[in-house]
């Protein structure tokens, strides 16, 4: 159980990571481009640490 808990963190800080340096963008197809720049400005900071920490965590967690 905790090796899918550990492998679930670390898909899940994968995602949040790219989503905050705007790798992967989820508002792809959407033609509202002040919208996702009033996201990316009040959760970008809160994906970027969020994700990288999340990540570690699964990290621990498997080792």
């Amino acid at each position: 159980m905790e090796l899918v808990f550990g492998i679930g963190n670390i898909v899940i800080g994968i995602m949040m990571t790219l989503i905050g340096f705007k790798v992967y963008n989820p508002f792809k197809g959407k033609n509202d481009p002040e919208k996702e720049e009033q996201w990316f400005k009040k959760f970008g900071t809160f994906f970027k640490i969020g994700g990288i920490s999340i990540l570690i965590w699964g990290l621990i967690k498997l080792l």
